[in-house]
């Protein structure tokens, strides 16, 4: 699957990225371990992290990946303003950070990654850098 799910993560990227004006950096590790899941779940999850980190980046969104044969984690940070919620509330059904927003979106994004990692046996994790970045990692379990 790593080679894969780079293949896929880069074309998301160049369809995404596409005039966005933004620097996008992916780091993949490279690993021999194979690592079993959904991919298309995993695909969403990684898709709505970039949008979202594209929106609000100012200049640079970083991707990170980190896979063995047990867990695989991915890092989405963005260089614009951090998270100025608790988690639980921007994982929630409808959030929309202002009343703009809902002119884009309708506030499910999150939240659907969040259950959609909790499906995966793993979990969501939003939180702001020590220099008041956003950084958002999906983990996924292994699917036995």
């Amino acid at each position: 699957m790593p080679g894969q799910l780079e293949t896929d993560i880069r074309s998301e990227l160049e369809i995404l990225g596409e005039g966005a004006h933004k620097q996008i950096k992916l780091d993949i590790q490279k690993t021999e371990d194979v690592f079993f899941g959904d991919k298309e779940v995993i695909l969403e999850v990684t898709e709505n992290l970039l949008s979202n980190a594209l929106r609000h980046a100012e200049n640079q969104v970083e991707i990170k990946i980190h896979l063995t044969e047990t867990t695989l984690k991915i890092s989405v940070k963005n260089d614009g303003a951090g998270f100025m919620e608790e988690a639980e509330k921007i994982t929630a059904p409808f959030h929309q950070q202002n009343v703009k927003d809902s002119l884009k979106h309708a506030g499910m994004g999150m939240y659907i990654c969040r259950r959609y990692c909790e499906k995966h046996g793993g979990r969501l994790i939003l939180e702001n850098t020590k220099t008041g970045e956003a950084l958002v990692t999906a983990v996924f379990n292994r699917i036995v």
